[in-house]
């Protein structure tokens, strides 16, 4: 990256630094992701503080410093999911940010994933169903980064996946999907067939389709489970949207 460059960006996540600074990470489609220190944004006047927020996509200057590289002159092009009083949609926003922001390099540009958020928190302002946004977005970048199992076969005999009529089980540890016989007595997230079905088209590319409500939560919980494997540890705000998809569903 040269000394000096205009970017634009999407704010994935933001931390503290001394008493008046902070740190955020910046998803860029040429230079994929950036961490980028932002001077006297924590100060009462500054307003660098709210336009470097998560969720905000931002045009600004990227300055290469000896140790770190800093942000100038931040413009906000588009505040995604305005309405932040809409936990649902917020949490499965920040989802996807917190995601990306663990699975990918620093500096790989990476232009389709960056597409592929760009496109899911558009459609997650006004979706009837958010979760079935938050699957497509989910499953897109584990195809495109190479995670994705195969969702064509089962992994045990070979089944094609697509031709089974009950449900299929996704084993996140062993990074496998199993047909019906093979997933008896073993532990995972269950996918019936016509979930199975709305998976393979996301993973295809396919432009994204309807599902049952249940279906759609089921490919996120799905993706949810499969990611802690790949990271290794909690996605944080995945685990407040099925808090809260759990409480809804008590009444």
């Amino acid at each position: 990256m040269a000394r000096e460059v205009l970017t634009e960006g999407i704010v994935l996540r933001r931390w503290y630094a001394g008493e008046y600074d902070k740190w955020v990470s910046l998803l860029t489609p040429e230079y994929g992701k950036l961490r980028v220190r932002v001077r006297g944004a924590r100060k009462p006047t500054s307003k660098m503080g709210m336009l470097t927020e998560p969720l905000n996509r931002i045009r600004t200057r990227v300055i290469e410093g000896r140790a770190q590289k800093l942000l100038a002159q931040p413009h906000l092009v588009y505040s995604y999911v305005p309405q932040r009083t809409e936990l649902e949609r917020l949490s499965l926003a920040l989802a996807l940010c917190e995601t990306l922001d663990r699975w990918l390099p620093d500096e790989h540009a990476e232009p389709e994933v960056y597409q592929v958020l760009q496109t899911a928190l558009t459609a997650l302002e006004t979706a009837q169903m958010p979760e079935l946004i938050a699957a497509w977005a989910l499953w897109r970048w584990l195809a495109l980064l190479g995670y994705c199992p195969d969702t064509e076969r089962c992994g045990q005999c070979g089944a094609m996946l697509s031709e089974q009529q009950e449900k299929a089980l996704l084993v996140p540890a062993e990074g496998v999907f199993l047909c019906a016989r093979c997933g008896q007595g073993r532990e995972g997230v269950a996918l019936s067939a016509a979930a199975m079905r709305v998976l393979q088209q996301m993973v295809r590319g396919e432009p994204m389709t309807t599902a049952r409500p249940e279906d759609a939560q089921s490919l996120v919980r799905a993706a949810l489970h499969y990611a802690e494997s790949v990271l290794e540890s909690p996605v944080r705000w995945l685990e407040f949207w099925e808090r809260l998809n759990a409480l809804r569903a008590s009444g």
